[in-house]
């Protein structure tokens, strides 16, 4: 017998127009979250919370649910919270909210954890909202920095989910506790931290597809910075480090980048992936992309049965080069605990400096040293990391053990590069075959030429071939679009394009953003959607910096190029 769905009830909530004496309908909401949680108010699996824009305080979510329970804004609205707790609850999903305590009174004194998802929660997703511990940094001093920044987000949940959220302007970005085991954090933002990006001290979790960057202030004595940082600890909060072991973590598809400013105040240059206080056991790190100037880039000091496997760590380029801290793939022996380090695999990387791995704990293999990333790369200037097709990693690599796909998630090609990216050649048109049909040269010679606009239209050839359209399309066609994404209470500029796909032979996309017009960087640039119908795939790509607020003037482009 097939039995259909029903949907849950739908509640409303109003700053501005709400009462807690209302039943929470469209036309009679209630007032705020926060006092929706307060006068504990029980609701059902399929359930949604739908928030209008205003201040809803400073909930604290509770209640166990059979099903999901939805908490997120109404089309076009911004909530606004001070912060969130969650705890002695089951099934929720809380979506797109801005939460930041400067929402309540700038400056008013609160100082803890934005979002607090406590141990007797479980199974709680946390996606597209935006978390910071201030509106604005504008001004601040390196005291600011260390005084006023907050924990973004911490849970000590298991199977908590956080997913597509921007974490900035925080002490520590994203923590999961040692009781936080079975916890997905993929594709976040988490940008302008004074502390660690990341730390995870708990078993079974999976880090894949987040952007770390712009680190501030580099003072040992305040902190001293990582990417990502974890520690063995016998029980949750506890402060003896190294005396158990952390299990089964995967890091994978992530990307580390100390600063995407030459400009930035206060910059540090936080250490990569830097387990210390082992043991560490059965952790797969692969796929990851880190751009530090220091030396541990990946560093596992007791490690047991681990993968690192096509990573690529590199000098941020905006760093003076050389020098002894080029960033270096490490394994060493436990700092205090006698149990060796062994069984790992360290296969297919690129790094600044040698793989450094203690005798008898590894097999290191297949694997390049470099500093001259120009070589390798197609535009490290703009953090574009994706491999040259003469760059001696092409090929270089072995399939055993390795990922099957890359940083992208596109699928590898044997034999497999070295590193984090694969280098793909389409099966699509090639230029010759682009010519040919729009009557130009086949060589490639006068109107025919990549950087020639025979039409006088502003469109080179390159950009026609690459997006697949006919020389006599006027413009972009349609397939290039610039407008307005809007995600956890703010508005970014978003670039939408279309291609063929398979894509052109030889054609890569890159989307920028720019400040002024002058410095331009794919560092900023934040994948929203990747689709493929009747032939033809399209990508939305956002900033990372939000219109307005610090950010007086934000510019984005679609850069192409073919070989």
């Amino acid at each position: 017998m097939a039995c259909a769905s029903v949907a849950g009830a739908v509640y409303h909530v109003d700053p501005a127009a709400g009462s807690m004496a209302n039943p929470g309908t469209a036309t009679q909401p209630w007032s705020t979250l926060e006092a929706v949680f307060a006068a504990n108010k029980t609701f059902a699996a399929g359930d949604e919370i739908v928030l209008r824009s205003g201040y809803h305080g400073a909930p604290t979510v509770t209640g166990t649910n059979a099903g999901d329970v939805t908490i997120r804004p109404d089309t076009g609205a911004s909530p606004k919270l001070r912060n969130l707790v969650v705890k002695s609850g089951a099934r929720w999903v809380i979506e797109g909210l801005d939460i930041c305590p400067g929402h309540e009174v700038p400056g008013s004194g609160y100082d803890a954890t934005v979002v607090e998802i406590e141990s007797s929660a479980s199974l709680i997703t946390l996606r597209d909202c935006t978390v910071r511990s201030a509106l604005s940094t504008r001004g601040w001093t390196v005291d600011n920095w260390k005084d006023l920044t907050m924990r973004g987000i911490r849970t000590a949940a298991p199977s908590t989910t956080l997913s597509n959220n921007q974490v900035e302007t925080t002490s520590f970005g994203i923590t999961t506790r040692k009781t936080a085991a079975f916890t997905l954090v993929s594709g976040n933002l988490i940008k302008a931290f004074s502390h660690d990006g990341i730390q995870s001290l708990a078993d079974d979790c999976v880090f894949e597809s987040n952007t770390v960057s712009d680190a501030y202030v580099s003072d040992s004595s305040h902190n001293h910075d990582d990417f990502f940082q974890s520690w063995s600890a016998p029980v949750d909060g506890s402060t003896a480090v190294g005396g158990t072991t952390v299990y089964r973590v995967t890091l994978r598809g992530n990307t580390f980048i100390s600063r995407t400013d030459p400009g930035q105040p206060f910059p540090s240059n936080p250490q990569g992936i830097g387990c210390f206080d082992g043991y560490y056991e059965g952790w797969v790190i692969e796929n990851n992309l880190i751009a530090s100037k220091t030396s541990h880039g990946i560093a596992l000091y007791g490690a047991i049965n681990c993968k690192v496997v096509n990573n690529t760590v590199v000098e941020n380029p905006f760093d003076p080069a050389g020098g002894s801290t080029r960033p270096w793939i490490k394994i060493a022996a436990h700092k205090t605990r006698p149990a060796l380090s062994s069984g790992n695999l360290v296969r297919n990387n690129i790094s600044a400096k040698p793989v450094d791995a203690i005798a008898g704990s590894s097999t290191v293999d297949f694997h390049q040293t470099t500093t001259a990333d120009s070589s390798y790369f197609a535009n490290p200037a703009v953090f574009d990391y994706s491999l040259k097709a003469t760059a001696p990693a092409k090929d270089a690599g072995i399939e055993t053990e390795a990922p099957p796909t890359d940083i992208t998630r596109a699928s590898r090609v044997q034999p497999y590069d070295l590193g984090a990216h694969e280098f793909l050649v389409s099966s699509g048109q090639t230029y010759a075959e682009w010519l040919a049909a729009n009557n130009l040269a086949p060589d490639g010679s006068g109107a025919g030429a990549p950087g020639e606009d025979p039409m006088g239209d502003g469109v080179w050839n390159m950009m026609k071939f690459s997006l697949g359209l006919p020389l006599a399309a006027r413009g972009y066609g349609g397939r290039v679009v610039t407008g307005i994404h809007a995600a956890g209470g703010r508005r970014y500029l978003s670039l939408t394009y279309t291609h063929p796909d398979p894509a052109p032979s030889g054609a890569s996309y890159q989307v920028l953003t720019s400040p002024d017009l002058s410095r331009w960087s794919a560092a900023n640039a934040v994948p929203v959607s990747d689709t493929v119908a009747g032939g033809l795939r399209t990508r939305v790509v956002r900033d990372a910096v939000p219109i307005g607020e610090d950010a007086t003037r934000r510019f984005i482009r679609l850069v192409v190029d073919v070989p």
